[in-house]
C-alpha cells in the first residue's frame, strides 16, 4: 500500500519525546522545508519519505534507539480522538480488535492488523506493509506500547484480564530490558511475525460501561476520516483497501473498478502509470497472506489455497514457488528450523 501523505496525528508526542531529551530539530525540519507549528495544526501531513526520513536520521543520531518505545508510551486511549472514542465503547475485545482492523489505518498507515485463534488464544498480528529495519522496529514497538495502554485502561474496569504474550519479529535489541515494561507477559523475539495473544476466554467478556451510541458516533467520524486519507494513497493503495476489506471473496477487477467509480480500462491504465497491475497487487496481497495462513495459523495447504481464491492447490503451489522460490511446505520447514 503506498499512502503519499501520512498524517501527523502523533507528531506532538513524537516532538515531546525529542524535547525532553534535548534532541534538536529545528535545522533538520527547515532543511525539509517544514515547519513545527504547522505539523501540529490539525489536519496536517508530512510526506512517506519526509517521515522516514526524519525518524531514521534520530535513531541514527542519538541514543534514543528506544524511540517507539517512548512514543507508544505516550499514546493514551483519550489521546486516540475518535478512533480511542470507538476503543473505549466496543462491548468486548473481539469487537475492540475489528474496530481497529477497520481504522488504524487513520492513524498509523502501512500497519495491518490480523486475528486468529490458536487452541484457547486470541492472537492479534501486526503487519507493516513498508517500513524495513529500524524503522520496522520504531513502529511496531510504537504500536505495541499503544496497545498496551489500551489494555491497562481495560484493565481498570476489568482486573482479571491478562494479556498473555507478545511476540516481535526482530532480533533483541540492545535496549530489550525496556521491554520489562510488558511484564507480566511473555516476550519473544525473532518470531515469525510481531504481535500480542489473550487467553481466548476474554475474547467476548463482555465490557461495562460501553454506549453503543457512542461508538456509532465514532465509527461515522472514522469513516471520513479514512474517505480523505484514501485521497492521499496511490490508485494500487485504493486497490490493496478494497481487497483486504473483501479478502474473504477476492473480489475481481470489474469489482474494484466499481467500488473507485472508474472503469475496469481507467483502473489499468492508473495502475500502470504506477508501473504495477491489478494482477500485481493481487498477489502481492495474497503472497503476505499465504505466508501469514501457513506459519502463524498453522493452516494445511488446500485450505490456504481456497482462502485466497485459487481453484486448486496446484495452482497455489505453482505461485507460492513464483513468489517465495520454494513449495510451501519448504517454506514451513525453514521456519521450524
Amino acid at each position: 500500500m503506498s499512502v503519499k501523505q501520512i498524517p501527523v496525528f502523533y507528531f506532538g508526542h513524537l516532538f515531546s519525546v525529542l524535547n525532553d531529551h534535548s534532541v534538536p530539530l529545528d535545522g533538520w525540519l527547515k532543511e525539509h522545508n517544514l515547519n513545527k507549528n504547522k505539523l501540529l495544526q490539525p489536519g496536517a501531513n508530512i510526506s512517506t519519505e519526509q517521515f522516514d526520513a526524519l525518524v531514521r536520521e534520530v535513531l541514527r543520531k542519538t541514543e534514543l534507539q528506544h524511540l517507539g518505545l517512548l512514543v507508544g508510551q505516550r499514546l493514551h486511549i483519550a489521546h486516540h480522538g475518535a478512533f480511542g472514542l470507538g476503543i473505549l465503547n466496543c462491548k468486548n475485545i473481539r469487537q475492540m480488535i475489528k474496530f481497529v482492523q477497520s481504522y488504524l489505518v487513520i492513524r498509523i498507515p502501512f500497519i495491518e492488523i490480523s486475528v486468529y485463534e490458536e487452541e484457547n488464544e486470541l492472537v492479534v498480528l501486526a503487519n507493516d506493509a513498508h517500513w524495513q529495519d529500524e524503522l520496522h522496529r520504531f513502529m511496531i514497538e510504537a504500536v505495541s506500547m499503544a496497545m498496551l495502554n489500551l489494555f491497562l485502561s481495560l484493565k481498570q474496569r476489568h482486573p482479571y484480564i491478562q494479556l498473555k504474550r507478545l511476540f516481535f519479529d526482530f532480533d533483541e535489541p540492545e535496549h530489550h530490558h525496556k521491554y520489562q515494561i510488558f511484564s507480566p507477559a511473555k516476550i519473544e523475539f525473532n518470531h515469525g511475525f510481531s504481535g500480542l495473544a489473550f487467553d481466548l476466554k476474554w475474547a467476548d467478556y463482555p465490557i461495562e460501561d460501553t454506549d453503543p451510541t457512542s461508538l456509532a458516533q465514532a465509527r461515522q467520524i472514522c469513516e471520513l476520516e479514512k474517505q480523505q486519507l484514501s485521497q492521499n494513497m496511490s490508485v494500487a493503495g485504493r486497490v490493496r483497501q478494497i481487497i483486504m476489506a473483501n479478502s474473504s471473496e477476492y473480489p475481481n477487477l470489474q469489482t474494484v473498478a466499481n467500488a473507485l467509480h472508474v472503469s475496469p480500462r481507467t483502473l489499468h491504465r492508473e495502475l500502470n502509470k504506477e508501473n504495477t497491475s491489478f494482477k500485481d497487487v493481487v498477489e502481492q496481497f495474497q503472497a503476505k497472506k499465504a505466508r501469514e495462513y501457513l506459519l502463524a495459523y498453522g493452516y494445511p495447504v488446500n485450505k490456504v489455497a481456497g482462502l485466497l481464491g485459487y481453484s486448486d492447490s496446484a495452482n497455489f503451489r505453482r505461485a507460492f514457488k513464483r513468489w517465495y522460490g520454494c513449495a510451501p511446505s519448504e517454506l514451513q520447514q525453514q521456519e521450524q528450523s
